[in-house]
């Protein structure tokens, strides 16, 4: 008898022992604070409107202001920390720059495949580039405070170059009808001319590598879903112009102003009246999605 009563009473305490982490897995639940576990990999989308500008490396091209620009993304961080995580993804953004710049080119624009008249011109160009970047960046993440989660990334990104296009406003100046370029003078009829939507991709880099550096918050909307609203700094590292189309025996050539800052064709006669434009794209990439 007192062997029932002993095997009846260890029973009843294995019964409640294990249903103590139930209960307590029910009132974390009802609680909130430990409802759900941190995921080790989350995935997410987002719009990315941007605002670029060129950061002129060389002496006589202008910078002169900056575009705004739309792009999208997707990206993924894999957590291997509480509180890290490596992030990529895809970001797929437009950036560029307006800059003014005196180049001497070859044929009037009512007929550029035909004209061997030679000009020096005032180019005013806002310049648009498509670029699809894959960023790797270290991500620092905090817990969860109220429903904001606080991070910020720092790493780089490489990028290819889709597509690149200008809007032009040329001014042109001087022309001369001497093959040899020799004889100038000023130009009275063409006067200011607008190209739009020109393809430059010949102008510009294939490839770009970019330092980013970026702080935003998560907004925890429900369960693992959460608002993503960030922003990044998307500083190139290397030249974007490429200069292998200019130059004194080729139809175009950047031209360096005269002394006063002015186009003067008596710069034509020393060796180095043309230069190679050097230039960074930098950018601030605003992100607005939805984390999974």
């Amino acid at each position: 008898m007192i062997r029932l009563h002993s095997l009846a009473l260890v029973g009843a305490v294995l019964m409640l022992s294990s249903d103590l982490p139930a209960q307590a897995n029910n009132a974390s639940s009802t609680s909130g604070r430990a409802r759900y576990e941190e995921p080790r990999f989350r995935m997410g989308l987002y719009f990315l409107p941007s605002v670029g500008w060129l950061d002129v490396r060389d002496a006589h091209t202008v910078a002169d202001g900056s575009v705004t620009r739309f792009g999208f993304g997707f990206t993924a961080d894999i957590m291997f920390a509480d509180n890290y995580a490596i992030g990529t993804g895809i970001n797929v953004f437009r950036n560029g720059g307006r800059f003014t710049r005196f180049d001497r080119v070859t044929g009037s624009p009512a007929d550029l495949g035909n004209d061997s008249t030679q000009f020096l011109v005032l180019r005013d160009r806002k310049l648009t580039q498509h670029w699809v970047e894959l960023p790797v960046t270290f991500k620092f993440r905090t817990r969860e405070i109220g429903h904001i989660t606080y991070w910020g990334q720092f790493g780089l990104g490489l990028g290819l170059n889709l597509r690149a296009t200008a809007d032009d406003v040329v001014d042109y100046r001087y022309r001369s009808d001497d093959l040899n370029g020799e004889v100038w003078t000023e130009e009275s009829v063409i006067g200011t001319v607008e190209f739009n939507d020109v393809p430059v991709e010949d102008e510009v880099a294939l490839m770009r590598a970019a330092m980013v550096i970026g702080l935003g918050i998560e907004y925890n909307l429900s369960g693992k879903t959460a608002l993503l609203v960030g922003a990044t700094f998307n500083n190139g590292l290397f030249n974007v112009a490429n200069n292998r189309n200019f130059g004194a025996n080729r139809d175009e050539e950047h031209i360096r102003p005269g002394h006063d800052g002015s186009l003067d064709p008596a710069v034509l006669a020393s060796d180095d009246a043309g230069y190679d434009v050097k230039m960074i794209d930098n950018a601030i990439l605003l992100s607005l999605g939805l984390l999974f």
